[in-house]
C-alpha cells in the first residue's frame, strides 16, 4: 500500500467510466471540467517521477497543472497537481479509504464513508445494534488500539429513557448548563422538570424538588461562616447548605468547644435541591479562579470535621458577590432545578 501522508480529503468523479478521486480542496470546480484531459504530452520524466512513487500517469485532467495518477497498489486514480508529484509523495484516496475500511473493522465498525461536511471525520455503523455514528478518524484509531471505546449515542438515550421510565420520569434532554453527568427530566406525577445526575437516577436516587418529600424537596439555606480556631490561632470561612445551620455546625462539623462561629450570611434556598446545586456550582467556580484561597484539609484536620468547603478570610468578597448572584437567580430562575 502506497505511502498516505497528511494530505486533503478527496471526493470521486467520473474519468472515462474510471472513478477519479479529486481533492476536497477544489470541490468548487465543477464535477465535468475534472472529466476533460489535457492535450499535452506527458514528458517521460515525469513518468519515471510517477513510478519510483508508487504510480503510472494516466492523462493529464482539468488543465496543464493536473496529472490522473492511477496507484501501482490499488488501482485507485487520484488527481494531483503536477508540483506535487515533482516536489512530495502524492496521497492515493484509494490506500486512504482501504487503510479507513481497515482501522474501522479492527474496531468492531463498519466504515461507511467520510464525512461530507468535516474531513477529519468519518461515518461508521455499529454491527451490534446498526446505528450509523459520526466520529474523528483519530478515535476510530485508539478504538482500534483498545485505547477507547465507541459508544451507540442512539442506544445510550434509549437506555436513559428506559431507566427514567421506571423511577417515574421522562427524560427531555442534556443537561441545559452542559455539564455530562447531567440530563434534563420530567417528574411524571407532576410535571416538574429538573436537571437530575445520570447515576442518580439510574439507582432511583432522585426526588422531586417539588413533590418529594425528602430534603431535596424541602428549604434549606446557604450559608457563609466565619471560624475561628483559638487553638491554633486560625480563622477560616466555611461555605455550604443545610436544613438548619445551627444544628449543623453544634452537631456535625466537631468544633472543638472553643471555636468561635459567627454567621456571615444566610440565604434561603427554596429546596434542598436548588441549595446543593448553587453550592456545588460556587465550590467548582471558587476552586477554578482562585485556587490559592483554597485552604488544604491538613492545616484544620482534627478541628472541621469536612475536607471541603474552606476558605482563606480574604476570599470574603469574592464569596459576597457570589451569594448575591444566587440570591438574585432565585428570583428569577431561568434554569431547572439539579437533582
Amino acid at each position: 500500500m502506497c505511502k498516505t501522508p497528511a494530505s486533503p480529503a478527496f471526493q470521486p468523479v467520473s474519468l472515462d467510466g474510471s472513478t477519479l478521486h479529486v481533492p476536497r480542496r477544489s470541490g468548487h470546480v465543477p464535477a465535468e471540467t475534472w472529466a476533460v484531459t489535457y492535450n499535452g504530452p506527458i514528458p517521460d520524466h515525469w513518468q519515471k517521477i510517477a513510478r519510483a512513487k508508487g504510480f503510472n500517469i494516466l492523462a493529464r485532467v482539468r488543465d496543464r497543472y493536473h496529472l490522473a495518477l492511477e496507484c501501482r497498489v490499488c488501482g485507485a486514480v487520484t488527481a494531483q497537481k503536477v508540483f506535487t508529484l515533482r516536489t512530495a509523495q502524492p496521497a492515493c484516496a484509494g490506500c486512504a479509504e482501504i487503510g479507513r475500511r481497515s482501522t474501522a473493522q479492527d474496531a468492531g465498525l463498519v466504515y461507511l464513508g467520510r464525512d461530507p461536511e468535516d474531513r477529519h471525520y468519518g461515518r461508521y455503523r455499529i454491527p451490534e445494534c446498526g446505528h450509523e455514528v459520526r466520529r474523528q478518524f483519530e478515535i476510530i484509531e485508539r478504538a482500534a488500539a483498545g485505547k477507547t471505546a465507541i459508544r451507540c449515542e442512539t442506544c445510550l438515550q434509549a437506555r436513559e429513557e428506559d431507566k427514567a421510565r421506571r423511577q417515574g420520569w421522562t427524560r427531555l434532554g442534556p443537561d441545559p448548563l452542559g455539564n455530562s453527568n447531567y440530563r434534563l427530566y420530567r417528574h411524571e406525577a407532576c410535571g416538574h422538570e429538573q436537571r437530575v445526575a445520570v447515576a442518580n437516577m439510574s439507582w432511583g436516587q432522585c426526588d422531586c424538588a417539588v413533590c418529594g418529600e425528602s430534603w431535596a424537596a424541602k428549604p434549606s439555606t446557604i450559608y457563609l461562616a466565619r471560624i475561628t480556631l483559638p487553638r491554633t490561632g486560625r480563622t477560616v470561612l466555611k461555605l455550604g447548605y443545610s436544613a438548619n445551620p445551627e444544628k449543623r455546625f453544634r452537631h456535625q462539623l466537631g468544633l472543638p468547644e472553643d471555636a468561635q462561629v459567627t454567621f456571615l450570611r444566610l440565604l434561603a434556598m427554596p429546596t434542598g435541591h436548588a441549595a446543593c446545586a448553587a453550592e456545588k456550582r460556587a465550590h467548582a467556580e471558587l476552586g477554578h479562579r482562585f485556587p490559592k484561597a483554597v485552604i488544604p484539609p491538613k492545616l484544620y484536620a482534627g478541628q472541621i470535621n469536612v475536607v471541603t468547603e474552606i476558605y482563606a478570610p480574604w476570599l470574603l468578597p469574592e464569596i459576597e458577590r457570589m451569594l448575591t448572584r444566587i440570591a438574585r437567580g432565585i428570583a428569577a430562575p431561568d434554569v431547572p432545578r439539579a437533582g
